[in-house]
């Protein structure tokens, strides 16, 4: 992830622009605790979808809302992704209701201004 980070503050941004998806759902049958075992079990899964720069992990059990935030190095990536066995698990995972999974393309441009201490912090 932070190489990636790097490479993009860099200036090394060629199209395809990065892309995030944020998905969102509550818990059906399980708990907060045992969503979260799940959770650390199955993340070094995440490590293996190529393009995958970070998943940001959500919880709000004020509301019962969970999810993830992901950033992709490019739209492509983001559709291989879906074609994994693991995002087919999440998304038809009887444990999570109401989910919801959308999908954005980053602009560069406010995005360097507004996350420059995330650069910093990965130098």
């Amino acid at each position: 992830m932070l190489a990636a980070i790097r490479r993009w503050y860099a200036g090394e941004r060629k199209a395809p622009a990065m892309h995030i998806r944020i998905v969102t759902f509550t818990l059906d049958g399980i708990d907060a605790d045992q969503y979260a075992d799940v959770a650390d079990t199955v993340a070094p899964g995440f490590t293996d979808w190529p393009g995958l720069v970070a998943k940001f992990w959500l919880a709000d059990r004020g509301t019962g809302t969970y999810g993830g935030v992901y950033v992709f190095e490019s739209a492509a990536a983001a559709d291989a992704s879906r074609r994994t066995e693991l995002y087919r698990g999440m998304v038809t995972d009887p444990h999570f209701a109401g989910i919801d999974v959308r999908e954005f393309r980053v602009l560069d441009g406010p995005t360097a201004t507004t996350t420059a201490r995330l650069a910093a912090a990965t130098h």
